[in-house]
């Protein structure tokens, strides 16, 4: 196994770098955003989490405070994003279908629809991309398929199949493995991960692949990140892990412990360890993170240094991995809370955070491991008897190398990923009033609720799961248990 030092790979990554900014997208223009992955389509949204960086915020308006909003649902089986090929063609990956949808009229016009095989794990196929070519890249248990349209250039013309790649037999190490994570290398690789912890490179036209291991008898349950400089940071249920792409090979840089708690998933947890994809926080220059949350009752917001660990950084405490830069207990605001919990992916602006609880009252753990208990949690997750109560900011200040508690407040985001609009300076989740669905909008500054969009009552608006996405001219969409939904100013 090939071993690189990290001055080494930000010297081999130098030229990559300069390539991808001298040919970046439109979008994503601002100094909160992490270097452009020109590989990704250009659109608002290509991919799950939205960038590379999974920092799921955007460079563009959302709903503001005065916008008359136009509530429009689109029946499909559940998808957890929308990938954008431009501004208004999106497509959807569910449990058992991919689909292209049109965002650009007043109703959502359904393209295709192209019926696959149920696959044998519901996680398998949640994340999904666009590149720059227009090609719809979605992974069904060990196969990853491309798609494209039928009439090349033409989304309203049928989805068609264009290749599939399937993990060789000899990498395959558990009998229920199947890919979990989804991203794309800054060089125009597909990475991905297993529920097993084999991580990959594939080539975009599916031809060659090269895969490294990470730990032993380790699972993953979320995505990965990747940085411009071949970093890609993959956490199971027991370590972080940075593995490193050079271009050519793959091969394991680092992997730190952390808190991962108990052994039986916590309530509406889809595995055990950390309930979150790592996120990346700061570009080069500045301090560089992994960060996510852990698995403790009292959940921590954990910051790990992705690159060089200064030379002067004591270990946070006794017995704790020097490169752990901060872990920091989640209560929103709650002053002796003993116990939080979060599924989602920790939502990233600049060296900004945002997290939401999804604590739910109903207790699935007694139960057992079975993941269909943690389901009707989630199901029921808007009812006032189980609903969870929570979100909380937090900000690293690079002076004084530290993280803080920005504001917190109690608004019921129950089971969907956040998001960020910079110019609307406004934080969004999927939330719910009373049980009644709604769009909540916060101040990124103060943390005050300032848009409430309300949408119904029924399971038809429930997240599950689901990113709530800044899509073009304003308008926010999520996908839902049954379909999704698009606001539209």
């Amino acid at each position: 196994m090939k071993h690189l030092d990290l001055p080494s790979i930000k010297k081999l990554t130098l030229g990559i770098a300069l390539a991808c900014s001298a040919v970046a997208p439109s979008y994503g223009q601002t100094n909160s955003e992490p270097p452009v992955n020109s590989f990704l389509a250009d659109s608002p949204w290509p991919m799950s989490h939205r960038n590379s960086y999974n920092q799921a915020s955007s460079p563009l308006r959302g709903i503001e405070p005065g916008d008359t909003v136009k509530v429009g649902f689109k029946r499909a089986l559940p998808s957890i994003t929308l990938a954008y090929a431009n501004d208004s063609v999106a497509w959807g990956s569910t449990l058992g279908s991919v689909y292209k949808v049109d965002l650009s009229g007043s109703w959502v016009k359904k393209l295709d629809t192209q019926i696959g095989l149920l696959p044998e794990d519901p996680i398998s196929g949640a994340y999904s991309l666009v590149d720059r070519d227009g090609k719809f890249y979605s992974p069904r248990d060990l196969t990853l398929t491309r798609y494209g349209d039928a009439i090349e250039g033409d989304p309203e013309s049928n989805i068609v199949i264009e290749g599939k790649f399937v993990i060789p037999a000899e990498y395959v190490s558990a009998e229920d493995e199947h890919i979990v994570g989804m991203n794309m290398t800054y060089d125009g690789h597909i990475a991905l991960a297993t529920s097993a912890g084999l991580v990959m490179t594939v080539s975009r036209d599916l031809t060659s692949f090269k895969a490294v291991k990470v730990g032993e008898n380790q699972e993953v349950s979320n995505s990965i990140a990747v940085d411009e400089e071949g970093g890609i940071y993959v956490v199971t249920n027991k370590q972080m892990h940075r593995v490193q792409w050079d271009g050519t090979t793959l091969s394991l840089l680092w992997s730190a412990d952390y808190l991962s708690g108990p052994d039986v998933p916590l309530p509406g947890r889809l595995g055990t360890g950390s309930g979150s994809t790592p996120t990346l926080m700061g570009k080069d220059g500045e301090d560089e993170f992994v960060v996510f949350t852990d698995g403790s009752e009292l959940m921590n917001l954990v910051l790990m240094w992705r690159d060089e660990i200064p030379a002067d950084w004591e270990p946070i405490a006794e017995g704790k991995s020097r490169r752990i830069a901060a872990e920091f207990p989640i209560t929103f605001g709650i002053e002796g809370r003993e116990k939080s919990i979060s599924e989602q992916s920790v939502m990233v602006r600049g060296h900004s955070a945002l997290v939401v609880d999804n604590e739910y009252s109903w207790d699935t753990s007694k139960l057992g491991s079975n993941s269909i208990w943690g389901m009707v949690t989630v199901l029921f997750s808007n009812l006032k008897a189980n609903a969870p109560y929570g979100v909380e900011k937090f900000s690293w200040d690079s002076d004084n190398r530290q993280l803080n508690s920005d504001w917190s407040n109690q608004e019921s985001c129950p089971n969907g990923i956040p998001t960020m609009s910079e110019p609307s300076n406004l934080a969004y989740c999927w939330g719910q009033i009373k049980g009644k669905w709604t769009l909540l909008g916060m101040d990124w500054d103060t943390g005050e609720t300032t848009v409430k969009v309300p949408m119904g009552y029924l399971p038809k608006y429930n997240s599950t799961y689901a990113a709530t996405q800044v899509g073009a001219n304003g308008q926010i969409v999520s996908g839902t248990i049954s379909g999704l939904i698009r606001l539209k100013p």
